[in-house]
């Protein structure tokens, strides 16, 4: 079986296991280190498959922090259209 979690965090080992990451971010948010969470969230939008970045964050807290991810255009273009379709995103917001 393939670990597509790889792909998402290629130069990070420790964190290519649902485990791992769950687990970091849970302590982040114990500590209340919103700009780490924003970081793995923004390498999953940028490099991760969908039903992957699902598995961590749902549509309504991606849409609740997308102003404030550092993306690239075309994953902010990508995730802004995922966001109008499945999610309830104002379009005038972003």
């Amino acid at each position: 079986m393939e670990n597509y979690l790889k792909a998402v965090f290629w130069d990070y080992p420790n964190l290519n296991t649902p485990e791992n990451i769950k687990g970091v971010l849970q302590d982040a948010k114990n500590k209340g280190q919103q700009e780490r969470i924003y970081w793995i969230m923004s390498r999953f939008l940028e490099r991760g498959r969908v039903c992957d970045t699902a598995l961590f964050f749902g549509l309504q807290e991606i849409e609740e922090t997308f102003h404030a991810l550092k993306l690239s255009s075309r994953a902010r273009k990508r995730w802004k259209r995922l966001l109008e379709v499945y999610g309830k995103i104002d379009q005038g917001r972003h």
